[in-house]
């Protein structure tokens, strides 16, 4: 199946959902209340926001390459017998709702250290970036295009895998810094 209208339209308006929820939930915290986790082992609300930039940036070079019309699929993309389990199985995981908490590989996990209050802006503006790829694939065949996974290089799928199983990431987390903020303990200022 070639690009699909409909699906690039669907992720982008729950792109721009993710981005809505963030500002509204989030502007305004303070240094502290962005940096405030429920207790060790947790992340803040910064971190959660800190980790979708990571995450969605692994991605920028292949989106790049693609939308250019430069991207050529190694032989392992292109002959992999695992593809459509392997988006199968990161559809299934990264849902947004969470049906098993997951520990985030080691480079796509945030800072153990505190981060700057400019968090949201550089959030939104990754989000912006990872968009207007999404937006410029509408002429890609997305089911056909096979990438590799930025966090383990045998694990292959779809874009169109990739694309839906991103955005619900982004949500999951979202929805993840919303618990903190409404944890009992958040604090006022």
């Amino acid at each position: 199946m070639a690009a699909d209208e409909n699906f690039i339209l669907s992720i982008l308006q729950r792109g721009d959902e993710a981005k809505t929820k963030v500002a509204h939930q989030f502007t305004g915290l303070s240094f502290f209340q962005l940096n405030w986790k429920p207790h060790a082992g947790k992340w803040s609300i910064a971190q959660c926001l800190e980790h979708l930039i990571i995450a969605d940036s692994c991605y920028f070079k292949d989106l790049e390459q693609i939308t250019s019309g430069k991207y050529r699929m190694s032989f392992w993309e292109k002959h992999s017998p695992l593809t459509r389990i392997w988006g199968s199985l990161m559809k299934d995981q990264l849902q947004e709702n969470v049906k098993r908490k997951m520990k985030a590989p080691g480079v796509i996990r945030p800072s153990a250290s505190e981060l700057s209050a400019d968090i949201i802006e550089r959030y939104h503006k990754n989000l912006e970036t990872f968009l207007q790829y999404i937006s410029n694939c509408r002429r890609v065949d997305l089911d056909n295009t096979i990438i590799n996974s930025p966090t383990i290089h045998l694990v292959t799928y779809s874009l169109r895998d990739a694309f839906y199983f991103l955005i619900n990431h982004e949500h999951r987390h979202i929805n993840q810094a919303f618990r903190v903020k409404m944890d009992n303990a958040f604090p006022d200022k």
